[in-house]
């Protein structure tokens, strides 16, 4: 198994409030986790920072060797959990910090299966045999309008509302989260990236440079792509290799 992961400022914004984690485990295992923050540029930042350093704490407290299936995703939830508690008690604590939260993205890696958790509207997509999958489904507003049939696909690339999420870790005592487990096939790779590169780049853009690239050539290329388009977000990007 190989990780890789890079996060960029993009072309406009004056901050970077994106995080990821890469954590090597034993016998092969590993994390990735990405996340987006919101709350104003001090917010952001210590959403993320605080998400990312909390879920990486409680793997390496409660990961072992030996754990059953049901374990690991009672691991992955927890982890999520107490990162929420965290950013909102943190939050409650500072005046300006209130109303701070951020998007989660994660992958616990282990026997060959990935346990996925998933809050807000960054992603995870799977490329296998040639095919580009969204395995995630964003919570946001936009997300919602198409389910309900009210808008179409092309119309939701530029609605106003595009950036509105509908669910982030942080901003309330208990937090809402999609969780599922999926088996790996040899020579699959995960890709977990944040709405800069989604928004920045299409779903056949991506899997073109997955084809076409070595995963640490496919992460530097998809953010040089992202920049290309404009460059209007942070963009973070992570590859995982089975």
């Amino acid at each position: 198994m190989k990780i890789v992961g890079k996060t960029d400022i993009g072309m406009v914004r004056d901050t970077n409030q994106d995080a990821f984690k890469i954590l090597a485990l034993g016998q092969g295992a590993g994390l990735a986790l990405v996340c987006d923050g919101m709350g104003g540029a001090s917010g952001g930042d210590t959403a993320s920072a605080l998400a990312k350093q909390t879920i990486a704490e409680v793997v390496q407290r409660r990961y072992q060797d030996a754990m059953g299936a049901e374990s690991v995703k009672i691991m992955v939830r927890e982890a999520v959990m107490e990162a929420n508690r965290k950013i909102y008690e943190a939050a409650q604590e500072t005046p300006e910090l209130q109303g701070m939260g951020t998007t989660v993205v994660m992958v616990l890696l282990y026997q060959n299966h990935a346990y996925v958790a998933h809050v807000g509207d960054s992603r995870l997509y799977i490329f296998r045999e040639g095919m580009l999958e969204q395995l995630t489904k964003d919570h946001s507003f936009i997300q919602d309008l198409l389910d309900r049939g009210e808008i179409s696909a092309d119309e939701a690339k530029t609605h106003p509302g595009k950036n509105v999420i509908t669910r982030a870790v942080g901003v309330q005592w208990d937090v809402e989260m999609d969780l599922h487990v999926m088996e790996l096939h040899s020579g699959d790779r995960l890709l977990l990236c944040t709405d800069g590169l989604s928004n920045g780049c299409s779903d056949e853009r991506i899997a073109g440079v997955l084809s076409d690239h070595s995963a640490e050539e496919s992460v530097e290329e998809l953010i040089r792509l992202a920049n290309q388009s404009g460059g209007h977000d942070n963009i973070t990007v992570v590859i995982v290799e089975s």
